[in-house]
């Protein structure tokens, strides 16, 4: 019996989350969460407590389907960029090597035995 009702409440998410219009969706989402925390389902309460902690970025996401995937990229440019500086501790330093890899210069035009990270 319970397996059955997870089994509705997860197709009864996936319906919401289909959802254009965004009030729409945050209002189904929030009643979904009150009737999952009624029932017995004990894992799926779980489920429904995580979407009331993040209920505002997964409204965010289902608007804009944008992922902070771009935020992770710059970061490990600039994880790099402390790689290449070698242990110079200067922002200065650290912000020219970071320009020199995110614009993927090419200096081989310049001088064919000059260093070209990736």
């Amino acid at each position: 019996m319970r397996r059955s009702r997870a089994w509705v409440f997860k197709e009864q998410l996936r319906e919401i989350l289909d959802r254009k219009q965004i009030n729409v969706m945050r209002t189904m989402l929030g009643r979904w969460c009150a009737s999952v925390m009624r029932s017995k389902v004990e894992p799926m309460k779980e489920v429904a407590a995580l979407m009331r902690r993040h209920l505002e970025g997964i409204v965010a996401w289902v608007q804009t389907c944008q992922t902070n995937g771009f935020l992770e990229a710059l970061n490990g440019r600039f994880q790099a960029a402390k790689h290449y500086a070698r242990g110079f501790g200067r922002f200065a330093t650290i912000r020219t090597v970071l320009f020199l890899i995110a614009g993927n210069l090419d200096f081989a035009a310049l001088n064919p035995h000059a260093y070209q990270p990736t």
